[in-house]
Formats: structure tokens, C-alpha cells, sequence
């Protein structure tokens, strides 16, 4: 729950959240001189890619011609890319600087360099230039499919022979008691559950009495490279990327296409990109939001793409435990599916209590599964419409 007097006294309707507490920026390895002249958002990137490259294996040491840069040890820097989603960016310098700016009128007021703070693309450019990537440098802003695009955007670069590694991830920085403008942006959408007395029970995917997501924060990063040049290191991969698609529904800006057909499209495109089929696909990684509609159109989409074997499919939903990290899920959500194929364990969907007949779907629900997936679906979509669909298979 949380205790600021700017959540409890305006009257909100949600005063609950998912934030990440007592980070050391410093500590996790982002130099005392750049704590200050970055968002949380992009402290969130840097810590996760740096985490990321060390977990793959890669020697990092000082850059020797960039001071406070790293440079990734057997990597050629023009070969190495940087794909980092956000769906909102440095929200929490937005929301200071033009506070301090409105406040006092004056230019001296605010930091120097909050623009470069603030705007979406500055996560991918700091993680660039920390890890001295002069590979293409992209930021997805798709809202909550950015982090699932913007890895799905690494692998078309390794496929087309444009990089031999690429950061790909999705980071956000939204949920702490003062980022108050984003909560208040949601709680007037009416998207967030009012489950202000249980806030460990509230986010509740495909439970009949969800009411909403809780805000949540946070970053992944994922390490990418080309399989050839995996084995060449003798990389030992979490699972692979064989497949991705991405489309629109076209339809609202806030809600899926309820008959779910933009998402059935979706992953007949994905399967096609991987040359897989339907029933090659035994779990799911879904969007699962925890608002009424989307949970509602997701199963039916699944249902009618998996057709006589949607009861055979297992499927997740990770916001239940993260909350929904807006532009950061998809990202997250992938790193946990790439864990399940390592572990041979699938994460639960938990809360799920009173089951919806409208979200009649195979949910690995309350408890984790032991189960190690062959071929499974990463789904994501946004505000807008967008729609990501990444297919992962075991190494």
C-alpha cells in the first residue's frame, strides 16, 4: 500500500502499487557521477543489461577510450546492437522538472539535463553508451508491447546478419509513492484493481473477480546473439528465439478487439515466421492483465487459435506476482519463460480463486508446475493496438 500523502489524500481509488524499494544505483554499478543526470527508468536498463551480459558469460572491463564505459570483452562494438522498450520513459523527471518549472518560473529550478532524462529513447542510448554498442540503437515506445517488440526487433537484426549480439529489453520506472502522475493516469482510465486492503491478493488474472492490474516497475534485458556465434563462445542459452510477429487491431486505443481475431492472426504469423504450427505449441505465456475485458478476449483468442487442444496448452500469467510493468512485462515475462525452459518449472498464475467461465483456459494456476515447455508463445499488447507475439523453443 502506499503511504504518501500525495497518493492518500487526492482522493485516488487505487493507492496500492508494485514498486522496486531501496535500490542502490551505485551499488549495482552505475557511477557515482551519472546517478544524479539519470531517470530511475534508465538506472532500471543499465543494471539489467549489465546483469545480463555478466550472466552470458561476456568479461567486461573499463572502455579504454570512454571514461565511465564498459567495453564488452570479444564482442566487435559495431556488431553489438541495443533494443530497449519503454511505454513511457523518464515519467518521474517529467514530473519533477515541470513541477519545479511551474512552480518557480525559473530555469534554474530545473536540471540541466532533464530533457535527455526524461525522453523515451534515452534507456537505449545510456545502455549503448555504458556498453560502447555501435550496432543499430532503437527504442520501442509501443506502451506494454514494447519490451516483447523490442526483443522481437533483436531477432529479425540476427536473422537479417546485422549484429552478433544484441541487449534487447524493456525497462519502466513508474510506481514509487512520488511517480504519482502515471498512477493518476491510470486510476482516471479506471484499469487498476481497488483491492487497497489486500494488495498481495489484488492482481488476479482470469479470477472471476479481478478488477484490474496493479502498477508495477522494473527492467530485463535479455543477451541475444546469432546461434552460430553462441556456440563459436560456448554460450549456454536459456532457450531460442525462433519466431516473432507483430500487428494492430486498429480498432481502440485503450481496449483489444474483443472478437480476438488481431491475436489469432498473430500467432499463425509467429508460428509461420518460426515454421511451426499450432500443434507444435504446448504453453503460453500471456499478457494477462487482470482487467475484465482483456483477460476475457485473450482466452477466447486462444481458444479459438488452439481449437480442440486448448485444454492441452498450459498457460501463465506473471503480472499476478510483478504487477504490470507497463513498457517493462513483456521483457520480464520472457526472462521468466526462458527460465522455465532451464528449470523445467512453470510459473503460476496466482489468486486464481473463483474460476470465470468466459476464461475457460489451461491455467498453471496458485502453484508452480514442473513441466519443461518444447515450444511456447510470449503474447504482449499495447495502447494503440499493438500486438507482439514471440515464439521461444527449447536449446
Amino acid at each position: 500500500r502506499l503511504e504518501s500523502p500525495w497518493v492518500q489524500d487526492t482522493g485516488l481509488t487505487t493507492q496500492i502499487a508494485c514498486p522496486v524499494r531501496d535500490l542502490d544505483p551505485e551499488g549495482a554499478g552505475i557511477p557515482a557521477k551519472q546517478v544524479n543526470l539519470l531517470d530511475r527508468t534508465t538506472w532500471f536498463a543499465l543494471i539489467s543489461a549489465q546483469e545480463a551480459l555478466e550472466d552470458a558469460g561476456f568479461a567486461l572491463a573499463p572502455h579504454p577510450d570512454n571514461r565511465g564505459s564498459l567495453f564488452v570483452d570479444g564482442v566487435d562494438p559495431t556488431r553489438l546492437g541495443t533494443q530497449i522498450g519503454s511505454g513511457i520513459g523518464g515519467v518521474k523527471t517529467f514530473e519533477v522538472s515541470h513541477a519545479a518549472w511551474r512552480e518557480s518560473r525559473s530555469k534554474n529550478a530545473v536540471k540541466r539535463y532533464s530533457l535527455p532524462m526524461l525522453i523515451p529513447n534515452a534507456p537505449a542510448g545510456q545502455v549503448a553508451i555504458r556498453f560502447g554498442a555501435k550496432g543499430e540503437c532503437k527504442a520501442v515506445c509501443t506502451a506494454c508491447a514494447a519490451g516483447t517488440m523490442a526483443i522481437g526487433d533483436a531477432w529479425r537484426m540476427l536473422r537479417r546478419g546485422d549484429a552478433d549480439v544484441v541487449l534487447a529489453g524493456g525497462t519502466e520506472g513508474l510506481a514509487l509513492d512520488h511517480d504519482g502522475f502515471a498512477l493518476m493516469g491510470f486510476d482516471r482510465l479506471r484499469t487498476m484493481s481497488a483491492r487497497n486492503d489486500e494488495p498481495q491478493r489484488a492482481s488476479r488474472p482470469f479470477d472471476k473477480l479481478r478488477d484490474g492490474f496493479v502498477l508495477g516497475e522494473g527492467a530485463a534485458v535479455l543477451v541475444l546473439e546469432r546461434e552460430e556465434y553462441a556456440h563459436a563462445r560456448r554460450a549456454r542459452p536459456y532457450a531460442r528465439v525462433v519466431g516473432y510477429a507483430s500487428n494492430c487491431d486498429a480498432a481502440s486505443m485503450m481496449q483489444l478487439d474483443e472478437s480476438g481475431e488481431s491475436i489469432v492472426a498473430l500467432i499463425r504469423a509467429a508460428l509461420g515466421a518460426a515454421a511451426m504450427s499450432v500443434s507444435d505449441v504446448d504453453h503460453v505465456n500471456v499478457h494477462g492483465t487482470s482487467t475484465v475485458s482483456n483477460d476475457r478476449t485473450e482466452s477466447l483468442a486462444l481458444r479459438k487459435v488452439l481449437a480442440a487442444r486448448y485444454r492441452d496448452v498450459t498457460v501463465t500469467a506473471l503480472k499476478s506476482m510483478t504487477g504490470h510493468a507497463i513498457g517493462a512485462s513483456g521483457a520480464l515475462e520472457t526472462a521468466a519463460l526462458a527460465l522455465s525452459f532451464r528449470s523445467g518449472v512453470l510459473t503460476p498464475t496466482i489468486n486464481y480463486d473463483v474460476p470465470d467461465p468466459e476464461c475457460d483456459v489451461n491455467l498453471v494456476a496458485n502453484r508452480p508446475r514442473e513441466h519443461r515447455p518444447r515450444v511456447a508463445l510470449k503474447l504482449s499488447y499495447g495502447f494503440g493496438g499493438h500486438n507482439a507475439c514471440l515464439v521461444l523453443d527449447a536449446v
